[in-house]
């Protein structure tokens, strides 16, 4: 199913297999002059090709290789002929994307492969100019775009709540907490996220994010230089933890801290 919501000359679409959803069982995709930020999941790629039929679109960016951001691009390519760019890491993973955990599979359906292109430094539509910023941390070919003359950011997954406590085992917090100093840095007036929320006047919630993230992370450490494993450092801190049992440990608080204990 999809909702769209229109802010400034910026169209949401809202992609879900539910009637009624929300974060995180929804993902968001942006329609901006002939370009297309994100495809969503498998599951309604359909029903953004038939939306997207007479919307004049040619180009499609991902802002990273996750599922639920590139479900649709196969469908597109092939009716549309769209080009695809993304970051260079992202690029194989696209052509082949990963094998799925079942409870994935059966909410967002299973992605075929596109062929994507490397993006470069900026992305050209006939009214807006977007710059392109690599933000690693939820993954390491996550990218953003900007668009300094309005001040929009479309920041994918980097910056989605304020206060999380969940992540994949590929996350790495301290790389998060340096990409979302480098948007903050950029001031933008609003940020179009992945999940839905269209966040007016970003700065205090993105301050509110990175000190949070800080202040975590120094516990995290202190507590295992204590000794404490990493399974009994989220145990302390975060109580038992549901999603970890629902998704099979794919997103767990385990994860999360493991997160800021990796060393490159």
């Amino acid at each position: 199913m999809l909702t769209i919501t229109r802010y400034e000359e910026v169209t949401q679409i809202k992609m879900s297999l539910f009637s009624e959803s929300h974060p995180p069982l929804c993902a968001c995709a942006y329609l901006v002059d002939s370009l297309l930020i994100d495809s969503g999941p498998d599951c309604t790629g359909k029903e953004l090709a038939d939306f997207l039929k007479d919307k004049g679109v040619k180009l499609l960016v991902n802002t990273h290789y996750h599922h639920d951001h590139i479900g649709g691009n196969a469908i597109l390519q092939q009716n549309y002929g769209l080009e695809i760019l993304a970051h260079p890491a992202a690029i194989s993973r696209i052509s082949q994307p990963p094998q799925l955990y079942p409870y994935q599979e059966a909410i967002w359906g299973h992605s075929l492969p596109s062929q994507a292109k490397e993006i470069g430094k900026l992305v050209k539509t006939p009214h807006f100019q977007f710059e392109v910023i690599h933000t690693p941390g939820h993954s390491d070919d996550h990218i953003c775009l900007f668009e300094r003359s309005k001040g929009w950011l479309f920041s994918g997954d980097l910056a989605t709540v304020t206060h999380p406590r969940l992540a994949r085992a590929e996350e790495n917090q301290w790389e998060t907490i340096i990409s979302l100093k480098k948007i903050k840095e950029l001031r933008p007036r609003v940020l179009f996220t992945a999940p839905e929320y269209i966040i007016t006047e970003p700065s205090t919630m993105l301050e509110k994010t990175i000190q949070y993230l800080e202040e975590t992370g120094q516990r995290i450490r202190a507590l295992s230089g204590k000794g404490l494993s990493p399974a009994e450092i989220a145990k302390q801190l975060f109580g038992e933890d549901i999603a970890a049992q629902i998704t099979e440990g794919q997103f767990s608080s385990e994860n999360f801290v493991n997160s800021y204990l990796k060393v490159d």
